[in-house]
């Protein structure tokens, strides 16, 4: 080989080893580039922690003594979007929690935790859910707000003068709540507040204990609950989850 060909050669390594560098350093700033755009974008928003938790309560508290004659074991409630409404406005408020989602009720008055969500600061005065029937095309959460008769969003299950029961709503009810005070939301303290449920008197009318194995009691007891007659649902700040406003 002489002196020609091997400065030949030797030039066209030199530029295939110049043309690999450049595709090199293109990739390299492409890279860059990407991790500048993407990775300091999510360095600089954090995410926001939780500093809204909410809890349920079931108790048995009635207008009247009881007497034995209503006992209730299980109470399921179809619950979805849930809500905080900002005070001062009609409109304006936070989603909460989607759902659907079942609030089970232990009705030895213990608090339970629903779920917790990133509130923006500020003061509200209401909470907001909606009473859910299942709709034709949802998947049930519990089988039991499905059966051969239809859909349901409320499940209750007791005895009434010694006969035992199973009583399902299939109405569904907007509930708009009042904080007894305004709820301030920050995010150096975490808030909790409690939603309050009073099944029992969902089969109180005018006083007296309505048996739910009767059909014309139906739909006062749907009213009941559709309508919050009595106050059966209440929603207070209570951060030491006491089950007793703060």
């Amino acid at each position: 080989m002489n002196r020609t060909e091997n400065k030949s050669k030797e030039r066209c390594h030199m530029n295939n080893l110049k043309s690999i560098i450049k595709k090199t350093a293109f990739a390299v700033s492409i890279i860059f580039s990407l991790y500048a755009l993407y990775g300091c974008s999510d360095d600089s928003v954090a995410p926001q922690a939780d500093n809204v938790d909410m809890s349920v309560t079931g108790s048995s508290d009635t207008i009247d003594n009881n007497g034995g004659i209503l006992v209730l074991d299980t109470v399921k409630i179809l619950i979805k979007d849930i809500k905080l409404n900002v005070a001062s406005s009609s409109e304006d408020s936070t989603n909460f929690k989607v759902g659907p989602y079942v609030l089970f009720l232990n009705l030895n008055s213990s608090v339970n935790l629903i779920g917790s969500a990133y509130i923006p600061i500020g003061t509200y005065d209401k909470v907001r859910f909606m009473v859910h029937k299942l709709d034709d095309n949802e998947i049930p959460p519990d089988p039991e707000f499905l059966d051969p008769n239809g859909r349901y969003s409320v499940v209750v299950k007791g005895w009434f003068a010694g006969i035992y029961f199973v009583y399902k709503s299939d109405k569904s009810a907007h509930q708009k709540l009042t904080f007894p005070g305004s709820l301030q939301v920050s995010t150096t303290v975490k808030s909790n507040i409690t939603l309050k449920v009073m099944p029992y008197l969902w089969f109180i009318s005018g006083g007296v204990y309505l048996d739910p194995t009767i059909k014309a009691n139906w739909s006062i007891i749907d009213n009941n609950i559709k309508e919050n007659i009595n106050n059966n649902f209440k929603i207070f700040k209570d951060n030491d989850k006491n089950g007793q406003p703060d």
